[in-house]
């Protein structure tokens, strides 16, 4: 990525010299993107120190950097084609600047996006809920990456529309953390404030283990959630079967993975309970095919930021949204609701996602 960054801030140099004819314009550039690159490098590297509200500051104007000049370069590639194919005439100026604005409004709008949390709403007809219930409300949490990346005020934004939706019960599906969680007494407070009827429920994400996977556990416990770590429990007459990160990996019995063997574990009460998987990735394994009626992930953020192709466009396993599944059962992959890297999202927006599992003779679901 460091070598293809180079790449493109070295063809940015070169048209701006070629556009502009003197060393000043073309040098200005060349002088900034080095130093924005060797800041950000350093910090990766840990080689500066700084306050974690300083470095998160840095960190994210030479992250929105990157992501103007990535995007410029990309209109700036598609401004030559359509010189060539459409015979547009824009001179080498007029082209660098319209990258250059199209690209800033483009940010402007990306950062405005990642900080405006929508609402999905999404019906679940079932004939599986217990007698005398004929709605349960369940809100959809992940990736918010609280540390370096979602400080208190998107928080706040985030639970106030959990709030708002009244949950029976609230799932968490992974990167609930990232980085340095101790000490986060006001994010724990904020959490514990929400208080569904049957209560709060985690699985781990892959980010939860990059600095220490107990501490983030505890973290979440500390929070008021139930973290289900291949394990399966009851709650408003339903199941809910949340399997960790890594479950997949791990091979037991029959050739089944610990997640498969959880899920085919209680395939008889499945015939009559509901049951709810949650696993941060989106896939579907072979041995969970049929075996539950809606899975729960997240890990894609939806892309994050469109059109650069990104390590989240390339997860493995199935886009964002809500599948109906071959074998039976339904799968929703949010985008999440937090971000990483630079505060940007465009054309995946940030979401909490509310399901209402009702009865199918049942009336509409509450607003």
């Amino acid at each position: 990525m460091g070598l293809t960054l180079s790449a493109i801030h070295l063809f940015i140099y070169l048209r701006l010299r070629t556009a502009f004819g003197g060393w000043a314009p073309s040098l200005a550039w060349l002088s900034f993107s080095l130093f924005m690159m060797c800041v950000q490098f350093l910090l990766r590297k840990k080689k500066v120190k700084l306050s974690g509200s300083r470095r998160r500051l840095v960190d994210r104007v030479c992250g929105v950097w990157m992501i103007f000049v990535l995007i410029s370069f990309v209109v700036l590639i598609i401004l030559d084609l359509a010189k060539h194919t459409a015979a547009i005439g824009l001179s080498e100026r007029e082209c660098l600047l319209l990258s250059f604005i199209l690209s800033a409004v483009l940010v402007a709008l990306g950062i405005k996006q990642a900080h405006t949390v929508q609402t999905t709403v999404i019906k679940v007809p079932t004939s599986k809920l217990p007698e005398g219930c004929d709605h349960i409300r369940i809100v959809q949490l992940t990736d918010l990456h609280l540390g370096p990346f979602t400080g208190i005020p998107l928080l706040a934004q985030i639970l106030r529309k959990v709030r708002r939706a009244e949950p029976d019960i609230v799932v968490v599906t992974g990167d609930l953390t990232d980085g340095r969680i101790k000490g986060r007494k006001r994010e724990i407070a904020m959490f514990r404030r929400i208080k569904p009827r049957f209560g709060m429920y985690a699985v781990t994400g892959n980010h939860d283990y990059y600095d220490d996977i107990n501490d983030a556990v505890a973290f979440m416990e500390a929070c008021g959630m139930k973290v289900l770590q291949t394990e399966c429990v009851e709650a408003g007459g339903i199941l809910i079967a949340g399997v960790d990160d890594k479950d997949h990996l791990i091979k037991e019995r029959w050739n089944l993975s610990r997640s498969e063997t959880l899920v085919l574990s209680y395939e008889r009460e499945q015939k009559d309970k509901f049951l709810l998987l949650l696993r941060h990735r989106p896939i579907v394994e072979a041995g969970t095919e049929g075996h539950f009626d809606l899975q729960l992930s997240g890990h894609t953020h939806g892309g994050q930021v469109f059109p650069l192709i990104s390590s989240r466009h390339r997860v493995a396993g199935h886009s964002r949204g809500l599948k109906k599944l071959k074998c039976g059962g339904m799968l929703y992959v949010c985008n999440g609701a937090g971000f990483v890297g630079p505060p940007v999202r465009i054309m995946a927006p940030p979401e909490i996602a509310v399901f209402d599992i009702v009865r199918e003779e049942a009336a509409q679901p509450r607003d």
